[in-house]
């Protein structure tokens, strides 16, 4: 068995609370070299918990100090979980105390799909408000409960911090900067529901939940990359709640990502269920989703941008030159006085010697991405209609 698949395997226990085959031989093959590949891999997607918690409940132990960083891992991410659903609660109460509509967001609501809540990580918390609502959300939150606010207002959200250090990304909306797509999410409010009759929190309806997961998706696949873990959150919603399937397809169509919605449904079936693959698509996307681990890789990344602009030099006119939407969140006063437009451009270059090094990388990756890369990616982008 190949690391690939006795990953997919210890995944395949985890989430479906299978016990390991008596003549699969995972355990007993699980060496010192192996168990640190293991690892590595697991944790590139950050599942490397889901990974410790299947072997634990087969009986799998060893005093190997690479075993030791899978079990806290484990331990890292039921912590963090309690941490985060302690904040979530506050929050919470904090918008029903001032009557402000609130609606969760991502892994909030994912956790309730697996199999114990602890079991979907993130890295922070997403909650949406209404946007001539934010101000008043993040002023109750600081008066009231010693949230602190970390830079600006951003394209879609506001980033605070908890007195116990916790992340939340207080949107104003779920764009993904993609047309195609924000005609769309921009209606996420038309689409979802209270959650109790006279509360103030919302969900989204279980097909725009979908659609909403398969966007941001798709924003991340063709940003770099999206991770083995979203093709586990979308198998387990379409495994765990009803759909309505033609107002599904609707949204799917209207937003061009039909193909996309396919291929990732067969490839999730095949990891996670009991499909086969049967297209050269589906092995195509799998390869690119391994490779580019939880987040996509800086290589991809600005490969997948290149393609997008039109070439290398129309990718770095457009880094140096933001979209007017984007400046425009960095500089609110544009919006009103356009001709402040180019000081603003200059103003924010001003701040580039401060991110040398991303943007170093960034030119790194630029000058070693190779024209066969450039053709592989966007043949692939092409069959999958991104």
């Amino acid at each position: 068995m190949n690391n690939r698949d006795l990953l997919l395997a210890l995944l395949k226990v985890a989430i479906n609370g299978d016990e390991l085959a008596s003549d699969s031989g995972i355990k007993d093959s699980l060496s010192s070299e192996r168990l640190t590949t293991l690892f590595k891999i697991s944790k590139k997607h950050d599942v490397a918990h889901l990974v410790a918690y299947a072997l634990e409940e087969n009986g799998f132990s060893c005093s190997n100090e690479v075993w030791q960083l899978f079990l806290k891992e484990k331990e890292q991410a039921i912590l963090r979980y309690e941490m985060m659903q302690a904040d979530i609660n506050e929050i919470c109460s904090c918008f029903e105390t001032n009557g402000i509509d609130y609606m969760p967001l991502k892994g909030a609501v994912l956790r309730s799909i697996y199999p114990e809540p602890w079991m979907r990580t993130s890295c922070d918390i997403d909650i949406l408000v209404h946007e001539e609502e934010l101000d008043r959300a993040v002023q109750a939150l600081v008066k009231d409960h010693s949230y602190r606010v970390e830079g600006k207002k951003n394209y879609h959200d506001i980033s605070l911090y908890s007195p116990f250090g916790m992340h939340l990304e207080l949107h104003h909306n779920i764009k993904e900067t993609i047309d195609k797509y924000d005609e769309l999410l921009t209606q996420v409010w038309t689409f979802s529901r209270k959650s109790q009759e006279n509360g103030h929190s919302y969900a989204q309806t279980n097909e725009f939940l979908m659609f909403h997961l398969i966007a941001h998706m798709a924003y991340h696949f063709v940003g770099g990359g999206c991770g083995l873990r979203s093709v586990l959150d979308i198998w387990l919603l379409k495994k765990e709640r009803e759909f309505d399937n033609t107002e599904l397809c609707g949204f799917l169509d209207k937003a061009m990502l039909t193909s996309f919605f396919e291929t990732i449904m067969m490839l999730a079936e095949y990891w996670f269920g009991e499909g086969t693959i049967t297209s050269s698509l589906v092995l195509e996307t799998e390869k690119y989703v391994l490779l580019g681990g939880a987040y996509g890789t800086s290589q991809q990344n600005i490969v997948s941008k290149q393609i997008q602009k039109g070439g290398k030099f129309k990718y770095i006119m457009s880094r140096i030159f933001i979209p007017y939407e984007s400046l425009s969140i960095l500089y609110p006063i544009v919006k009103k006085h356009k001709v402040l437009i180019p000081f603003c451009q200059m103003l924010r270059w001003l701040s580039v010697p401060f991110k040398g090094k991303k943007l170093s990388r960034e030119m790194k990756s630029l000058s070693s991405v190779t024209k066969d890369e450039i053709d592989q990616i966007d043949l692939l982008l092409k069959k999958l209609r991104l």
